[in-house]
């Protein structure tokens, strides 16, 4: 068992050291991380289910417990990746976007103010058309 864990834990440096020096990040090595992170919460997940079968009185009865470990890690893997994804994607937003000191509150109302004025002239009409009726 301590071999296996050995083992398993250089391969794991071997993963992290690759993606740490890596210095031009590519589609294909944002997948790789992706899938690393996913494996390793699920991998987590399953050491910590393992971990609960010294708490009950028959281990045999409860391996379950290491499948559910680990789903709840790919879950939260899976959480994780997803959130780093969202957060990359709003930083191209808002790299894209204009600044707010540029166009305040109030020159966006002046904007729409502006807008909705040359919307009435195009409509040929000196007001825009407005109609109620009130019925008791």
């Amino acid at each position: 068992m301590k071999r296996i864990l050995f083992i398993f834990c250089i391969a794991l440096n071997f993963v992290i050291a690759q993606s740490a020096v890596a210095e031009e990040k590519s589609f294909v090595d944002d997948s790789i991380r992706d899938v690393a992170i996913i494996a390793g919460t699920g991998a987590g997940g399953a050491v910590l289910g393992l971990s609960t079968l010294s708490f009950v009185e028959e281990p045999g009865d409860h391996l379950k417990n290491i499948v559910v470990g680990g789903a709840i890690g790919i879950i939260v893997g899976v959480g994780i990746v997803a959130w780093g994804q969202a957060n990359k994607s709003k930083g191209l937003y808002e790299s894209g976007s204009i600044n707010p000191e540029d166009f305040s509150t109030g020159d966006r109302q002046q904007w729409h103010v502006a807008q909705s004025k040359e919307a009435v002239k195009n409509l040929k009409v000196s007001h825009p058309s407005f109609s109620y009726s009130f019925k008791f």
